[in-house]
């Protein structure tokens, strides 16, 4: 009789573990992102460099998700450079996992800085942008007026 009620109460332990399993379990690998920049100064100097540090905020965290950064230079001449000095080109992407001193202490914030130097005595406009390995691509403008004793570049 023992063995009996011992059979009932695994089978009944069985049901009750398989039948609250769910297969619409939801892996998420596209998480949502956003990027923006600690407080910029708004004017500078012709061959003055400026620190743009930046955050890249993520809804969640993947550990595949690879992000590249890039900028384009829409108004003015200037130079990207990292913490080492590395120049990024203009309207090209470099992984960001590359850029020196990324914070990465936070899954889901990433910090990192890079510097902007005005090589024109025009106002400077770029525009970053970030995208990750599933097409997700998030943009940030900055914007620089340039304060010179001329207009001439």
């Amino acid at each position: 009789m023992k063995n009996v009620l011992y059979i009932c109460i695994g089978a009944l332990f069985a049901v009750l573990a398989f039948g609250s399993c769910n297969d619409d379990i939801d892996i998420r690998q596209d998480y949502d992102f956003s990027l923006s920049s600690w407080y910029l100064q708004e004017q500078i100097e012709t061959g003055e460099t400026v620190e743009i540090r930046f955050y890249l905020d993520r809804e969640g965290d993947y550990e595949k998700a690879e992000y590249e950064i890039g900028y384009i230079q829409m108004e003015g001449k200037g130079e990207v450079t990292d913490s080492e000095g590395v120049r990024l080109v203009n309207q090209e992407v470099r992984p960001l996992a590359e850029v020196p001193e990324l914070d990465r202490e936070n899954p889901v914030r990433q910090v990192f800085t890079l510097f902007y130097r005005s090589t024109s005595a025009r106002r400077s406009e770029l525009k970053f942008f970030v995208r990750d390995n599933f097409g997700q691509e998030r943009e940030l403008a900055v914007t620089f007026d340039t304060v010179n004793d001329t207009a001439e570049e």
